[in-house]
């Protein structure tokens, strides 16, 4: 039985948005049992939708949202979804993840403070996205300065999110300005020579920005800074061609045709499909997902938690941190 903690609470959407999601997964898999946290005077009606019987509310009176400072609602905020869930996945041992929607700096820093450290590893943020085939970013925005030894744990993280993903002997690269070795500046250049002595990792060189969703590798490796950029230039790119193809459409009335192919287009790079962004090196799985997260979102995360605790992600990741 994988014993998963669901913060309801804190996203766009309210929380009988979310269950949605996680009465579809629970119903879909007798062998998840769902801790959801939330209003329990609101949700307790929706436990009779859960089939199997594998869900219980967890009653909780206060939320974090975007505009609470993070350390600060940490402190102040012991009711609320996130700490209780937290503290939950904490202190009950055979709870082996926790998934939120709610606020990614208050996630990031109270899984920190509550969880803790996988030793001395500085946790790093890593979404799934699908390109050429799907491939993570570690680091997507937890840390912006980043030092050499830090590059090559997210390295060594990614590689076991990968593996845990289903992707055996994953393909490491190196985010860069030029795919020549001598590319970046002195921190890519130094990490480009120490993880081409890393044995046992399948690692292929610098990818620039433009090959990002073409590239082969399955984990691209940056500083938070450079991650969080690329990661929202593509965001921010698609969001424009579909806009256009849209536009075109409905100017040259053939909207039908031009939307169908959207559908598929978005279907491919679609974030209520793909799951959230793994919180790498905390002491349990972490999952946050998309803030405008739908009922569908809580689904994939659901499902993606489900899997990366049976594939033991987080052993994975403490075998290679310690190898």
């Amino acid at each position: 039985m994988e014993k998963i903690v669901v913060d309801l609470m804190g996203a766009d959407n309210k929380p009988e948005v979310l269950i949605e999601g996680a009465i579809k997964a629970a119903n879909e898999n007798s062998d998840v049992y769902l801790y959801l946290c939330g209003p329990k005077t609101d949700l307790e009606k929706y436990l009779k939708d859960f089939k199997n019987g594998n869900a219980e509310i967890v009653d909780c009176t206060e939320q974090i949202t975007n505009y609470d400072k993070p350390v600060k609602a940490f402190k102040t905020k012991p009711n609320s979804s996130l700490v209780k869930g937290l503290n939950m996945t904490r202190d009950v041992e055979d709870i082996k993840a926790f998934v939120s929607c709610g606020s990614t700096g208050a996630v990031l820093v109270s899984s920190v403070f509550i969880l803790g450290r996988i030793g001395k590893v500085r946790p790093a943020l890593s979404p799934i996205l699908g390109g050429k085939h799907e491939f993570c970013i570690v680091d997507c925005g937890a840390n912006v300065d980043t030092r050499i030894d830090e590059l090559l744990d997210f390295a060594k993280m990614g590689k076991a999110y990968m593996e845990a993903s289903g992707v055996e002997d994953p393909k490491i690269a190196l985010l860069s300005n030029g795919s020549e070795p001598g590319k970046g500046n002195d921190l890519v250049k130094e990490a480009y020579t120490e993880l081409s002595k890393m044995e046992g990792y399948n690692f292929i060189g610098n990818v620039e920005g433009k090959n990002i969703l073409s590239s082969d590798a399955h984990v691209i490796v940056c500083d938070g800074f450079a991650g969080n950029i690329a990661l929202k230039t593509i965001e921010g790119t698609a969001l424009q061609i579909v806009g256009g193809l849209i536009e075109y459409g409905k100017k040259n009335n053939c909207i039908d045709v031009i939307m169908k192919a959207v559908g598929e287009i978005m279907n491919k790079f679609d974030y209520n499909t793909k799951g959230g962004a793994v919180m790498l090196g905390v002491n349990k799985l972490v999952i946050k997902g998309h803030g405008a997260a739908v009922g569908e979102t809580i689904y994939s995360i659901i499902n993606q938690a489900y899997k990366l605790s049976k594939n033991k992600l987080i052993e994975k990741i403490k075998d290679n941190l310690n190898g």
